[in-house]
């Protein structure tokens, strides 16, 4: 028998604004809150600054490309292929870096003076981690939102002590429900204003899970992936 009903607490429901549908709503919770609060609260991102956003072209990094627009900044999309690089400039990004064919420090040097970017939000961690610390100035601050290039790095610390760099975490299951209402609220009216929209890469049944999180894995997927019952 076909479950009909299903309880959930007030707290975990939200209006979805009527311009999306409920595929796109779905992709809105975690991925954008996530980028939204990992902005905000953690990297307290201003107007007018440089941003590095690396994976970019996966569903929480188009998310924070979207946000960080909306929110007055400039966003450098770092990607690994030619293919995600055209879903980062669609997604809105500023610039972009194709670790496939450039050298991430080289690149950002370039396009902001020799300063660096003010902040850099990686969700890929791994050996990348170690770049993008390289890559933002002077008192800048890295956000680590995950780790799907893998969970250890090698730093070079002398570069964050000589210039005072700052890294600093982000896990959402640490968000309480009234943060979660108040930036989901954010985001929903960045919806309804037409700045933000998810991208859906692929949509399974339950069924499917298994080749969902082959697809997931691959790191080969441009957008949020879906199940649907």
């Amino acid at each position: 028998m076909q479950q009909e009903y299903v309880s959930v607490r007030n707290s975990h429901v939200f209006a979805l604004p009527d311009t999306i549908s409920l595929d796109e709503g779905a992709a809105l919770p975690i991925n954008y809150v996530t980028a939204y609060q990992a902005l905000t609260r953690v990297g307290r991102i201003e107007a007018g600054q440089t941003v590095l956003i690396s994976g970019a072209a996966g569903a929480v990094g188009h998310a924070l490309i979207q946000l960080s627009r909306a929110l007055g900044a400039k966003p450098i999309a770092v990607v690994s292929s030619p293919l995600k690089a055209e879903a980062a400039r669609k997604s809105g990004a500023a610039a972009v870096v194709d670790l496939s064919t450039e050298i991430l420090s080289d690149v950002v040097s370039s396009l902001t003076a020799g300063q660096g970017a003010d902040l850099a939000f990686d969700p890929v961690g791994g050996s990348l981690l170690r770049d993008l610390i390289k890559s933002v100035r002077e008192r800048g601050a890295i956000v680590s939102i995950g780790f799907a290039g893998g969970a250890e790095s090698c730093l070079d610390l002398a570069e964050i002590v000589v210039h005072e760099k700052r890294l600093l975490g982000y896990d959402a299951w640490l968000e309480t429900d009234e943060a979660v209402s108040n930036a989901f609220s954010a985001v929903r009216s960045f919806v309804e204003k037409g700045a933000v929209r998810p991208v859906i890469d692929s949509t399974w049944t339950l069924e499917e899970f298994e080749k969902a999180y082959e697809r997931l894995a691959s790191r080969q997927a441009i957008g949020t992936i879906l199940l649907k019952a």
